[in-house]
């Protein structure tokens, strides 16, 4: 329980950690590796006790991961791989982190008690978003922070985060786990700290992330006068959600961008067209092995002269998630790895205890990194590894109280 625990907080500050010492960026990759041998080991342990550890959800999600896995790698066997093969499995780890992580922590996480953790996650939770509150306080007064972009006529901050996406990610991922906290406890909603976290979203200025945060905030004021939620109520909210990032949406992918984002997510639908039904093969395209051993798909397709996405500057070559999915492994790959979602969802959701408003704020983080996978990479960054392991911190809690009563 300790280990996960402090594992856990390592992978929620990995973003942090990694400005002070870019290796240490790594610490994520290195917790899913060690959550993969563990399972293994426990699970030959297991199946020797006769004991079932692969439920159908498992299975269902092997069978397509499969899948997904022939798919990916056909296009380098029958065409010259410009990547070598460590960096097409390491691409492949990327794609899939979220899926290895939230399997192999189900087997790890049997029967593992965090009742205990929840007072002093309370208070890290609090702490965190004081400190910062404070610390933008006090750069009003005494420039302490370099703003990262004007968003909304203001400047945004990242705290430290390298950039804001992380931190809105952590601020709410801690908003989560308290109401979460809430709702198993029966306790009323801390609404003062959803204000407080609230703001400090704000202050971070991205779009997707406020929307969603404000969705949240919406939805929480109607759980007390609620047992189900309406189906419009979900449509109602999506909405709104839409509405409010649709100027970041448009600019993002209208026709005329010439940003980077915009211009990866075009020419991988061209790649994806020239190689159908397969993509170009792991490596190749949107992926850091693509720009670690520079693709000659940027030059073939005349993409390498803007900014961010050349040979001496590729900085922004791995900004679009599903530029990456959509230009190395084509429209089967990305009908697979929709697929693979969807599951892994439903599987979160069911394989909760409790009512809609706990299983909705279980799958809520990974509701999350989908809806910002449009125009964030969260789905490949280390920040998904703190998500599914929020979920599995979250599932095995709302187990254990639904057992203790």
């Amino acid at each position: 329980m300790m280990l996960f625990m402090i594992l856990f907080l390592f992978a929620i500050f990995s973003s942090l950690l990694e400005t002070i010492n870019p290796v240490l960026g790594y610490v994520t990759e290195v917790i899913v590796f060690g959550f993969m041998v563990a399972a293994f080991i426990k699970l030959l342990f297991l199946e020797k006790g006769q004991v079932k550890t692969l439920d159908g959800w498992a299975i269902a999600t092997l069978l397509l991961c499969s899948g997904f896995c022939l798919i990916a790698f056909i296009p380098n066997v029958f065409n010259d791989a410009h990547n070598t093969i460590l960096m097409q499995v390491y691409t492949f780890f990327s794609m899939t982190k979220f899926l290895l992580l939230f399997y192999c922590g189900r087997i790890l996480l049997k029967n593992t008690r965090f009742q205990s953790t929840i007072p002093w996650m309370k208070r890290i939770a609090w702490s965190f978003s004081l400190l910062c509150s404070g610390i933008y306080l006090l750069n009003l007064v005494f420039p302490i922070m370099t703003g990262f972009d004007i968003r909304f006529g203001m400047s945004t901050y990242a705290y430290g985060f390298g950039h804001p996406a992380p931190f809105s990610m952590v601020v709410i991922l801690f908003t989560v786990l308290m109401v979460f906290f809430s709702l198993i406890q029966k306790t009323r909603l801390p609404y003062l700290y959803l204000l407080l976290n609230l703001f400090l979203v704000f202050t971070a200025g991205r779009s997707t992330a406020i929307g969603i945060y404000v969705c949240l905030f919406l939805l929480l004021l109607l759980f007390p006068y609620i047992k189900r939620l309406p189906a419009y109520i979900y449509v109602l909210l999506g909405g709104f959600l839409v509405w409010f990032s649709w100027d970041r949406i448009a600019a993002q992918f209208g026709a005329g961008n010439t940003e980077a984002r915009g211009v990866l997510l075009r020419t991988s639908v061209e790649i994806a067209d020239k190689h159908m039904p397969f993509g170009a093969g792991l490596g190749m395209f949107g992926s850091n092995a693509s720009r670690l051993h520079y693709s000659p798909l940027y030059w073939e397709y005349q993409i390498s002269r803007v900014w961010g996405l050349s040979s001496i500057n590729p900085a922004f070559i791995t900004d679009s998630y599903w530029a990456m999915i959509i230009g190395e492994t084509g429209i089967l790959g990305v009908i697979f790895l929709i697929a693979l979602f969807i599951v892994t969802a439903f599987a979160i959701i069911r394989l909760t205890s409790g009512n809609f408003k706990i299983k909705l704020m279980v799958v809520f983080p990974f509701l999350y990194a989908l809806c910002t996978s449009p125009v964030d990479t969260l789905l490949v960054s280390g920040s998904i590894v703190s998500v599914m392991m929020a979920v599995l911190y979250m599932m095995s809690l709302s187990k254990e109280v639904a057992e203790n009563e």
